[in-house]
């Protein structure tokens, strides 16, 4: 009896769940479903209809996750937003759509719980967190189980005489994490192998979430819709099967250049587009490893295009050097002076408008004066405040238009080598090509892409170009870096640098003062700068 009590005092709290398993007609519907011609319009009208609303490219991106964790590579989630947004209710209505003993939802997680967790509870599931500490004793172990698979943490134990010991905790498992976090950082400084989502939380979408919540309490939402939406969706991840992934474009896919923490944002890119295969896996072909004999799909070019198109928003915020919230503060202030048709505006005027907590407006006014989107124009600190204004380097179309079109451009690539394997050259055209090649030489090289180098002199000669605009504004002026970044968008570190390169060329001299080199341009008929860097004066003892 007493050993009875000890089990049962042990296992407190843990029900054994059954699998799910549905039948043979609610397999063949899921399959038919899973083949439909507009999977990602299908799936976006079942979301909404168990209702998740405003929120289609995320709730997508959310259960392309949740479908991963059958995977031999699944694919994590992390949804960030402010309290009252709606980030339990996502998670809540998300979980009723999973297979039952296939998910692990938590309310909590304390940051040490993770490493005593039992691997069968977690291993290929999805773990549900409702409320994530943001912390780094939290997300750290969050990822390494996410890059490494398992966890190993050993401490000092006492046996039963009170000596101490080291004990091993192992805690092995594919990690599948679906969780939700309130934060006002940039969480691009902790480069995080998760996918992180900002919710929508615009007027436009707390008025839909108030008129369902009015229909629900009105009787006009028929619950047997939802149920059957939730039975459908259940029996579609039911009857995904684990199957390898192959992507032969893998080496076409390149990141725009102004993403920050290109190794893991290509990472993160790469496994999103394993997860939309293996999530259309009845849509592909299945091919066969004939010396591993394994059976395994390949990604088609709609993948990718697809990870692109959900994934566009991502890559731009990674680009941002603005948090999300000052972001969006920054959009709602320049339409507001631009309705108010001035350019000049104070604290007390934006309180008057918008309702802002006053220690959050001066947070924001201070990261935007860092990064220079606004400058003091007059006011005082100790009467009516200071008085703002914006300047040009707020401009984000420039970043964005870059991104768009090396996308566009790594698509054009992997559409091109699709359509190469699909029609091969004939035999004729093959001999003619090699006929034309040379038996040596370098020339028989195929034509190489632009070099980094060469795009960075382009960027240089921008700068030139910039530089001698202002110059026939007002002729015999010095430049500092920071001219510049209002006009390009790029930071004064990249300016200096195009700048020294410049002035290495002989294009431009160079004064130390004030503690920065300050640029003039080279005389025309002069002979070139001396390129033997100048010595500091505050290396000089």
């Amino acid at each position: 009896m007493e050993e009875y009590r000890l089990q049962q005092l042990r296992y407190t709290g843990k029900s054994p769940q059954q699998a799910f398993s549905p039948s043979e007609e609610d397999r063949r519907q899921a399959v038919r479903f899973l083949s439909g011609k507009n999977l990602s319009g299908s799936l976006t009208e079942q979301l909404n209809t168990i209702g998740i609303l405003g929120e289609d490219r995320n709730a997508l991106i959310l259960f392309l996750a949740l479908a991963s964790h059958k995977s031999a590579n699944p694919f994590s989630v992390l949804c960030l937003a402010k309290s009252g947004i709606g980030k339990s209710y996502i998670l809540q209505k998300l979980s009723e759509c999973m297979p039952d003993g296939s998910f692990s939802f938590h309310s909590r997680i304390s940051a040490n719980a993770l490493y005593y967790f039992d691997s069968g509870d977690i291993n290929g599931k999805v773990l549900f967190v409702e409320d994530l500490e943001w912390t780094t004793q939290m997300l750290q172990p969050l990822a390494t189980l996410q890059t490494q698979g398992r966890l190993v943490n050993t401490r000092a134990t006492k046996d039963k005489d009170g000596m101490l010991h080291s004990t091993t905790f192992e805690v092995v498992a594919r990690l599948c994490l679906i969780a939700c976090a309130y934060s006002d950082k940039n969480f691009e400084e902790l480069g995080l192998p998760f996918l992180c989502l900002h919710l929508n939380h615009s007027p436009a979408q707390d008025l839909a979430v108030m008129e369902y919540q009015k229909k629900c309490r009105a009787g006009q939402i028929r619950t047997e819709d939802i149920a059957r939406a939730q039975h459908l969706l259940k029996c579609v991840i039911a009857s995904l099967q684990n199957i390898s992934v192959v992507n032969p474009y893998a080496t076409l896919i390149n990141l725009p250049q102004d993403i920050a923490y290109p190794r893991k944002s290509l990472l993160l890119l790469l496994n999103f587009i394993e997860a939309i295969t293996f999530f259309f896996q009845y849509q592909r072909e299945r091919l066969t490893d004939t010396d591993a004999g394994e059976i395994f799909i390949r990604t088609h070019p709609q993948d990718i295009e697809m990870a692109f198109a959900l994934l566009k928003n991502t890559l731009f915020r990674r680009a941002d050097e603005l948090s999300t919230s000052v972001r969006g503060f920054y959009k709602w202030l320049t339409e507001y002076l631009q309705q108010a048709k001035t350019t000049q505006f104070t604290a007390l005027d934006i309180r008057k408008t918008k309702p802002i907590h006053p220690r959050t407006l001066n947070r924001y006014l201070q990261e935007l004066k860092l990064f220079s989107y606004i400058q003091v124009a007059g006011g005082n600190k100790h009467r009516e405040g200071f008085i703002y204004k914006l300047t040009d380097f707020g401009n984000q179309k420039e970043v964005q238009g870059r991104i768009e079109q090396e996308m566009q451009a790594t698509l054009k690539d992997v559409w091109n080598a699709y359509h190469k394997e699909q029609n091969p050259p004939t035999e004729p055209e093959q001999k003619a090509e090699s006929e034309q090649e040379p038996s040596t030489g370098l020339s028989a090289e195929s034509p190489q892409k632009p070099s980094k180098r060469k795009r960075i002199d382009d960027k240089e000669e921008y700068t030139l170009k910039l530089l001698l605009e202002l110059e026939a504004r007002s002729p015999d002026r010095e430049y500092i870096p920071a001219d510049f970044t209002t006009l390009t968008g790029r930071s004064q570190i990249t300016e200096a640098r195009y700048l020294k390169r410049l002035w290495q060329q002989g294009k431009l001299k160079r004064e130390w003062k004030n503690r920065q080199y300050y640029y003039t341009l080279a005389a025309t008929g002069s002979k070139t700068v001396s390129q033997s860097p100048m010595t500091d004066p505050q290396t000089v003892l």
